[in-house]
Formats: structure tokens, sequence, C-alpha cells
């Protein structure tokens, strides 16, 4: 599993810096042909639009993997271990819940929803902006399930040695 991640992690740092390099390059574009040109491109705000949904959900997906997403961590700093853990595990289901209900479910739904709307200055079907959200669900369900399977490794260890140092 450790080593799926870590290949998952590589395609989902590849693809983001794929594409924010590809939105530079969009945005820059559409900078010189406004301003240099005197003819702004009409498709390139929705493409930076649209791609930025997908850095956006693929990104949330990749840091929780990496579990650098935002969190307050106030109660959990001031618990010890054995409780930290727990409540880490509890913000793990959490995300589980969300990607699993959100994302896969009502993110798919959407999807189907929307795929016969075709984009005005793109041409493309809205569902796969949306697909955007199942696709990024699945990661994420990937990363929460491995983050727990790791969390209760760690519990097992922390009992281990609170056993011993009571002997």
């Amino acid at each position: 599993m450790d080593r799926m991640k870590k290949i998952l992690d590589r395609t989902l740092e590849t693809i983001t810096v794929a594409l924010f390099v590809i939105m530079i390059v969009v945005g820059s574009w559409q900078v010189i042909s406004r301003y240099v040109f005197n003819s702004p491109s009409t498709v390139t705000e929705e493409f930076l639009r649209f791609s930025l949904i997908w850095l956006a959900m693929l990104a949330a997906a990749y840091v929780i993997g990496r579990n650098t997403h935002i969190a307050i961590t106030m109660l959990r700093d001031k618990l010890k271990d054995g409780p930290r853990v727990k409540l880490d595990i509890l913000v793990q289901i959490i995300f589980i819940l969300f990607a699993a209900i959100i994302m896969l479910f009502g993110g798919g739904k959407a999807t189907s929803l929307t795929m016969g709307q075709i984009s005005p200055s793109l041409g493309i079907p809205m569902g796969l902006i949306y697909l955007s959200l199942p696709v990024s669900g699945v990661f994420a369900l990937f990363y929460s399930t491995y983050n727990i399977l790791n969390l209760l490794k760690e519990k097992k260890e922390i009992e281990v040695n609170s056993k011993r140092n009571a002997a």
C-alpha cells in the first residue's frame, strides 16, 4: 500500500504541477493578447476557470494524503498520544464520509446531470468539469483509508509502549 501511495503522490504532483504551468502560460497569453494585440482571447478565461477547479480538487485530495490540510489543532495539541490518535482517526473518518457522500455520490450525480450542458467558449460538456469531484473523491478515500491504517499502527505501538513502561 505504501508503494501505491507513492505512485499516487507522484502522479498527483505531476498532474497538478503540469496543470499549474499550463495555467501560467494560458494566463500570460490572455494578458498579452488583450494588452499587446488588442484582441482578447475568448477561450482563455473559461479554460483558466475550469483548470483552477480541477487543480483545487486534485490538490485538496493530495494534501489529505500528506496530512497537510488546514486544521485547527488547539484541542489536538492538548491531548496525549492515545486520545490524539483517536481524534486523528475521527478526522479521517469524517474525510471518508465527506468524500463518499459529497464528492463521490453528489459529484457523480452532478457529473451525469451536466454532461448534456456545453460550455459556451470551449464547447466541452460541463460534466467534465464536475468530474473533478468524484475523481478527487476517489483519491481522498484512498488517502484517508491509508491514513487510518497508519494511525491504527501508531495506536498499537503506543499501547505496546505504555504496557512496557507500566511493567
